[in-house]
């Protein structure tokens, strides 16, 4: 599955993105909220969100079984470890 949220127009405090996140996208069914734009779904058992952030970074988070627990705290945190992980 690929989820394209932007979160540049959202007023949302980043810690209740972090909720809305893991209890919208992350359980078994999605349910869309303002800042989705786009869900794909692609046959992967994977979960691909792209994150046009306010930062002005668009973010790519992949999501699977192994980080499901973290992502479901907290996405930016998941991606931070990613991009560590990944040497970026």
């Amino acid at each position: 599955m690929k989820i394209t949220l932007d979160r540049r127009t959202c007023a949302c405090w980043q810690p209740a993105c972090e909720t809305h996140f893991g209890w919208h996208f992350l359980r078994d069914e999605i349910t869309p909220i303002d800042c989705t734009l786009e869900i794909l779904d692609d046959g992967m058992e994977t979960r691909t969100f792209v994150i046009k952030d306010r930062d002005g970074i668009d973010k790519m988070l992949i999501v699977d079984k192994d980080n499901w627990a973290e992502a479901y705290d907290s996405w930016l945190l998941a991606w931070e470890t990613q991009q560590m992980e990944s040497g970026q």
